[in-house]
């Protein structure tokens, strides 16, 4: 009887870590010219101060302590790792916020700014976020 158990739990164990966990970030084209411009980052700074900041903090202070309760919690874009990341990755997010798998079955409460924002306002966004990371607190 231990020995059925024993595997089938490695049966599960092995089902699970078998897995496909990962998504697909639809195609874009990025205006890489536009990712750079100061300009674009100072409108992306201005409209993450004012759809953005409650959750994800400011950059002198980090994340609001009232996002330390979210599961997963709201990053603050602070760290190095989002200078590099995809931009087509930190527009669909924006675009798509929980809606997107894998964050809504993680419990993301994050909006879908699609209905709220231009193409040209998210890549804003996406040029402040790049600009941001790395930057001291």
């Amino acid at each position: 009887m231990l020995r059925l158990f024993v595997l089938l739990a490695g049966v599960t164990f092995l089902l699970f870590a078998c897995k496909d966990s990962s998504y697909e970030v639809p195609q874009r084209t990025v205006p890489t010219s536009m990712l750079g411009e100061e300009q674009s980052q100072r409108c992306g700074e201005d409209l993450f101060f004012r759809m953005c900041q409650e959750c994800h903090g400011t950059l002198s202070e980090g994340r609001n302590p009232r996002a330390e309760r979210f599961v997963p919690p709201a990053p603050d874009f602070h760290e190095q790792h989002y200078s590099q990341t995809d931009p087509a990755y930190l527009y669909w997010r924006i675009e798509e916020g929980k809606r997107a798998e894998p964050f809504r079955s993680r419990g993301s409460i994050m909006p879908a700014w699609k209905p709220h924002l231009s193409e040209q306002q998210i890549w804003c966004l996406v040029a402040y976020l790049q600009y941001r990371g790395g930057q001291e607190r």
